[in-house]
């Protein structure tokens, strides 16, 4: 008789009900659980994370810059907090997502699925905010990734980047981990419900998307010059801008500003879709990203992408394939040039538009995501299921 898939404990500091938590990673990777094993069960060090939070929150108001959740202290107590739940809850393989200070001391002998969009070594070599980490601090963090890497009897990373930064800086066993990007952090009956597929009516004008929190890490400014850059070859230019920008920004001219679109907000999440219809390009020239899961957003709406190379961005968006990646010396009139060719090649262009939605069925959806996390854990699980299924009687 056939031996049923492993149930699953879901490993995480991130509230996998919270939809805007994480980005609403760890809410998809969950509900995609939900429907590939045969239970789901969550365990969060929720005492110790309150702890912490009120800790940075008194550290804050004294003015001293440092994330008490990067130490060693901290994970001792959450790996204990973690090991004292586990004891209360069913399943065979733990799936730890960004829970590397969860997995350090935890006290199991269930097997451990370690998920995560980077390393910490990669994360801090391209964010400018880690540099001012205190040495102690950043040698504690190094050491909790370190330990929880290794403790782990697979890793599954969004990206090329971040698996070789766990082999080259981690010395994990390259067999044990694996690449497979995230999905989109929208239904997809939400998405479906748009159309997907794009053409190249660039007659009246190109309509460029650009969503970041971070005005000038997700690259704001360089996008504002990109549809000048456009204007000037006499492409006429939309820009729609979601997020924060600056209050003193000039609108007009074909420059429309959103503000923050929440996705828990039904009419903000149709306003939000609706522009990934209409775009023809996102455009987000990030400087630092781990991964970017708006880019598998706009992938799931055909719209190709245009970012530079940067941390998992090579992963997320496929070069020549379904946008560009740029080198981080690129101009906004390399990122012009780009488009340009694509408005002049319209072939070119649906064929990258009908590449992102292949893409984005194929492979960067949470389906598969979670498919393939379940791969991972069937021999993983296997012995202790095994146990438990009647054997078949002697003929």
């Amino acid at each position: 008789m056939s031996i049923p898939g492993p149930r699953i404990i879901f490993l995480s500091p991130h509230d996998p009900i919270d939809v805007g938590t994480w980005s609403g990673t760890a809410y998809s990777a969950y509900m995609s659980l939900l429907q590939s094993s045969p239970g789901v069960a969550v365990v969060r060090a929720k005492f110790t994370d309150g702890l912490a939070r009120n800790v940075n929150r008194l550290l804050r108001k004294l003015d001293v810059k440092i994330d008490c959740t990067r130490s060693v202290a901290y994970a001792r107590l959450a790996s204990l907090e973690a090991s004292i739940r586990l004891h209360f809850v069913q399943g065979e393989v733990i799936v730890a997502i960004a829970a590397a200070t969860y997995v350090f001391a935890l006290r199991t002998t269930r097997p451990i699925i370690f998920v995560s969009d980077a390393t910490f070594a990669s994360i801090s070599s391209i964010y400018s905010d880690f540099a001012k980490m205190p040495k102690w601090l950043r040698a504690d963090a190094d050491k909790i990734e370190r330990v929880a890497l290794n403790r782990s009897q697979r890793m599954l990373f969004s990206s090329d980047w971040a698996k070789n930064s766990a082999i080259v800086d981690y010395g994990v066993a390259p067999e044990a981990a694996s690449v497979m990007p995230l999905g989109p952090n929208l239904g997809r009956d939400t998405i479906d419900r748009f159309k997907s597929s794009k053409y190249a009516d660039f007659q009246n004008a190109v309509r460029l998307l650009f969503i970041g929190a971070d005005w000038d890490r997700k690259g704001g400014p360089i996008v504002m010059e990109i549809k000048s850059e456009l204007d000037s070859r006499g492409i006429p230019c939309e820009l729609f801008l979601v997020g924060n920008s600056p209050a003193n920004l000039r609108t007009g001219n074909g420059i429309h500003v959103f503000g923050r679109l929440d996705k828990s907000d039904e009419e903000q999440l149709q306003t939000l879709c609706k522009l990934y219809e209409l775009a023809h390009f996102f455009v987000l020239p990030t400087t630092a990203e781990a991964y970017g899961v708006v880019f598998s957003e706009a992938q799931a709406f055909g719209c190709p992408s245009l970012t530079y190379a940067v941390g998992g961005t090579a992963t997320a968006v496929l070069d020549g394939i379904t946008g560009f990646t740029l080198p981080l010396t690129a101009t906004a009139k390399d990122f012009a040039e780009r488009i340009s060719s694509l408005v002049h090649d319209p072939r070119q262009y649906e064929q990258m538009s009908t590449n992102c939605r292949t893409r984005y069925l194929e492979e960067a959806n949470w389906t598969t995501w979670a498919a393939f996390v379940m791969n991972l854990a069937q021999p993983l699980g296997a012995p202790s299921r095994a146990a438990s299924v009647p054997q078949d009687l002697p003929r």
